[in-house]
């Protein structure tokens, strides 16, 4: 593994200070935006949007539909609604697979840049204010992409859950 280390030095020395925080805590955050950025951009490229919305608003219609037919014990409202489940099954694997798509372009790049940055930063790279706590790169790069993602995915609306 002497390529890795090779790798990681020489991204340490061409980061500089920002290696250590706080400057360490910025580069993260934007690591994280720039990653969230290149995600919700593949997805907008490969997926129809517009069709995959629709899948997840029939989808969520028909599990509403069901979970009330049930709670109800309407039993001929559920007998209705278990003829459509076989549609409702293949709709569900089709809209996952559709939304998975993206992935199978993506996931393999960002472990590996993941896997070089946990080597980049072996320290801490923010802390907890107040009580001063460290923070691994690997918890920083989660908190802030988990954020980032979602807001992303509805500015660039590739949000499957939002509305037209």
């Amino acid at each position: 593994m002497e390529w890795f280390e090779g790798l990681t030095q020489w991204l340490r020395s061409v980061l500089g200070p920002c290696i250590e925080p706080p400057l360490s805590t910025i580069f993260v955050l934007i690591l994280a935006v720039a990653v969230s950025l290149l995600a919700t951009g593949v997805q907008r490229l490969l997926l129809d949007v517009k069709v995959i919305r629709q899948q997840a608003r029939e989808l969520a219609k028909w599990r509403k539909e069901l979970l009330k037919a049930q709670r109800s014990k309407d039993m001929k409202a559920l007998e209705r609604l278990m003829k459509k489940k076989p549609y409702m099954d293949k709709l569900q694997a089709k809209y996952t697979i559709q939304t998975m798509k993206p992935m199978i372009v993506y996931i393999v790049p960002l472990f590996v840049l993941y896997w070089i940055f946990i080597g980049v930063f072996d320290k801490p790279v923010a802390y907890l204010p107040l009580i001063g706590a460290p923070i691994p790169f690997w918890i920083w790069y989660f908190i802030v992409y988990s954020g980032v993602y979602p807001i992303l995915q509805r500015v660039l609306k590739v949000d499957f859950q939002s509305s037209d």
